[in-house]
């Protein structure tokens, strides 16, 4: 069993230093240019050899849209008191949910179970704008084409339809499964953004963020699971990046339907060899019955995990406090989130699988900052360069540039 003392390095890259030097009275202590041109070089410190990636699952359309411009013109109001649920049924359910992590400018994805609701959402959103910007989404497809931007060669587990993936993915990413892998028709995730200090009715956004909703058909049934399984060993990838499953969260199986398809997930990550690294990315989810089953079939058969503030207090408070927290401080000190990665750590190590993998590897990211801790003597390497990336590559898709001023 790993002990907390083998949990001795960690790389932080705090990018929100270089807001606050922009301030007049520390203009002069630092270089906001010296802070770029240090990252832009530590970022470049390492290189790959052989970039083979592959990551599933999901895919769908993002559809972007102001937030309370959207409920505005769906005759939505700001509720007397917020609340929380797991997922969404009625239009005051919307109202509560929404101003619940608006107040508290946490992000958020909730599944919208009434499906008529979820259609008016959308139509809405286009009748603001007849072109509302959107593009490829979902975690994994996002990541592939960072990868293969970044010269991987990249395998997919996702569906789509082919014009969606035919002008978002990358040259360089594969779909598993070919031809099979279109849809007739994307799943919608509407983004909901707004920006700090946004106000809707007595409730006021204290940072920027996003409130998510989606009503998916094919990305809870892990339909691009077939064809990932099938082609994952020929690719002969040296990095597997699992994603995606939050999908699951609140979806409507029959008995028994989750565990299945999760077991099969496990399957896969059991079956890749102990070469390839694999990192399983966290999201947003309420579901207690889904977080445990992640615990069961997911988790201890990874590496490496990925996960940003929420998550990581979701995680941490689950493991620890044998309860799942629904929001959590969105701008966290560091020694925070360095004292409960170490939690989920010590936490995960006690409940090493005799068949599952050692967690080697942490990664949170968050607004300001990204935190790597990694185990000592672990094959996760250039650690530093890996969070200076992160925060840069952060800064370029956000920004939709590669310049970074």
């Amino acid at each position: 069993m790993a002990s907390a003392h083998t949990i001795l390095t960690f790389v932080s890259v705090v990018v929100a230093v270089m807001l606050y030097l922009r301030s007049p009275q520390h203009s002069n202590s630092l270089s906001i240019e010296a802070v770029r041109n240090g990252l832009l070089a530590e970022e470049s410190s390492a290189s790959v050899v052989d970039r083979r990636v592959a990551v599933a699952f999901g895919g769908c359309r993002d559809v972007f849209v102001d937030a309370v411009e959207l409920f505005d013109n769906m005759g939505c109001k700001p509720p007397q008191e917020t609340q929380h649920f797991s997922y969404v049924d009625s239009q005051k359910e919307m109202e509560q949910l929404f101003a619940y992590f608006f107040q508290h400018g946490a992000a958020a994805e909730r599944y919208v179970k009434n499906r008529e609701l979820f259609d008016d959402l959308v139509a809405t959103s286009r009748r603001i704008s007849s072109d509302p910007r959107s593009g490829i989404g979902g975690n994994a497809p996002v990541m592939a084409n960072r990868f293969a931007r970044e010269g991987a060669t990249v395998l997919l587990g996702s569906t789509f339809e082919r014009g969606t993936a035919e002008s978002g993915l990358w040259k360089g990413v594969t779909l598993a499964g070919g031809d099979s892998a279109f849809r007739d028709r994307d799943d919608i995730h509407l983004v909901m953004e707004y920006p700090a200090g946004k106000r809707w009715g007595p409730y006021q956004a204290s940072r920027a963020n996003r409130f998510i909703v989606h009503s998916d058909v094919a990305n809870g049934r892990l339909e691009s699971l077939d064809p990932f399984e099938k082609e994952l060993r020929n690719s002969k990838a040296n990095l597997l990046v699992v994603g995606g499953l939050q999908m699951m969260d609140s979806f409507p199986y029959a008995d028994g339907e989750r565990q299945k398809l999760l077991r099969r997930v496990e399957h896969l990550m059991v079956e890749t060899p102990e070469s390839t690294r694999v990192h399983f990315e966290l999201a947003s989810m309420s579901d207690e019955g889904l977080f445990s089953d992640l615990l069961d079939h997911v988790i201890p058969f990874s590496d490496s995990l990925g996960m940003n503030e929420q998550e990581l207090s979701l995680i941490q408070s689950a493991l620890v406090y044998n309860n799942m927290s629904t929001v959590a401080d969105s701008n966290p000190r560091i020694a925070t989130a360095l004292d409960q990665m170490r939690d989920v750590f010590t936490a995960l190590a006690a409940r090493q699988k005799e068949n599952g993998r050692r967690l080697t590897r942490i990664h949170v990211h968050t607004l300001a900052y990204q935190a790597i801790m990694t185990v000592r003597g672990s094959p996760w390497k250039n650690s530093a360069a890996g969070a200076a990336k992160a925060a840069l590559t952060a800064f370029r898709h956000t920004c939709a540039s590669q310049d970074i001023d």
